[in-house]
């Protein structure tokens, strides 16, 4: 049950946290998908020009997605792997081990002091 527990709650993590990033991706793109002026030396039809507006607006969502789904899912992933090596004990400490070992994580690329670091 606890690998199980782990990998269903990090996949739902990382589902909630990639919808909350369309969407408010989506919210900080639509400004300049609405009120971007058209550049008048680049002849095009509007619907041209719309749909280039609406690919760069849905591809800054997709980053927002992205990035929010993985935050979401290391330290929502994170707290139940601690809760579970912990036999299901739930206190102050879970959340102290869990945001050291998603600070490592996302500093993994960095190599092990930066781990070291993030953890800290």
């Amino acid at each position: 049950a606890g690998v199980t527990e782990i990998v269903f709650a990090t996949a739902m993590e990382y589902a909630t946290g990639f919808f909350t990033g369309i969407m408010f991706g989506t919210l900080v793109g639509l400004p300049g998908f609405l009120f971007r002026p058209m550049d008048p030396a680049v002849r095009q039809s509007l619907s041209v020009e719309m749909k280039n507006r609406f690919v760069r607006m849905n591809s800054r969502s997709m980053s927002w997605a992205k990035n929010f789904g993985s935050i979401s899912a290391a330290f929502g992933g994170f707290g139940v792997a601690v809760k579970v090596l912990r036999n299901g004990e739930e206190d102050v400490w879970n959340q102290i081990f869990s945001s050291a070992a998603a600070g490592a994580f996302f500093a993994r690329k960095e190599g092990p002091r930066a781990m070291l670091q993030g953890a800290i």
